[in-house]
């Protein structure tokens, strides 16, 4: 089962750099230095929902946190649909486990309406684990995910939903599904 996941991951990456390529009218590699129209566009938004693990010995529960997102500094695709950073911190808090997650997962976006977005993607991270009674561990993460966002003028609310692995010992592998209400810059 690990192995289909950790393929289906490199199948959405692989998507999702051709399809950017072939989609964009130009390639621009650094368009933070080399185009003069490039904009952040910055957005924060305060993400929350549920957290369920695959292991039936940690329970599912809240999770919430916050997400920055900016549009990718390292290349740009002028057409309709769009690469974004997005950055995350996420805390989620049971009886003798906390976990706090650091997130990066670029998305790819299509744009579905003027206002409504698609956005699918890999990211990596880190997650700090306590469990009572035991030492805090970093372990390395890593994720796929999809979502959809709505704009209202400068505000924005969405869905997510995230499947996450880990190198942890115990096996920490989830599935979060949360909603996101944010404002863009």
């Amino acid at each position: 089962m690990k192995l289909l996941k950790k393929g289906l991951l490199g199948v959405i990456a692989g998507t999702m750099i051709t399809g950017s390529l072939n989609a964009a009218d130009k390639f621009v590699p650094l368009p933070i230095f080399n185009d003069s129209t490039y904009k952040t566009n910055i957005e924060v938004a305060l993400v929350g929902g549920m957290m369920n693990f695959s292991e039936d010995d940690v329970d599912s529960n809240v999770v919430y946190g916050v997400e920055v997102s900016l549009d990718c500094p390292v290349f740009t695709l002028p057409g309709d649909n769009l690469l974004r950073q997005q950055f995350s911190v996420n805390r989620y808090s049971d009886t003798g486990i906390d976990i706090t997650t650091i997130e990066v997962n670029p998305y790819y976006f299509i744009t579905l309406t003027d206002d409504m977005v698609l956005g699918f993607g890999p990211g990596i991270g880190g997650a700090l684990v306590d469990i009572e009674g035991g030492d805090s561990t970093w372990n390395f993460t890593y994720q796929a995910g999809a979502g959809i966002k709505y704009y209202v003028d400068k505000f924005l609310i969405g869905v997510d939903a995230r499947w996450q692995g880990s190198n942890a010992e115990e096996n920490l592998d989830n599935t979060r599904f949360m909603a996101k209400v944010g404002y863009r810059f």
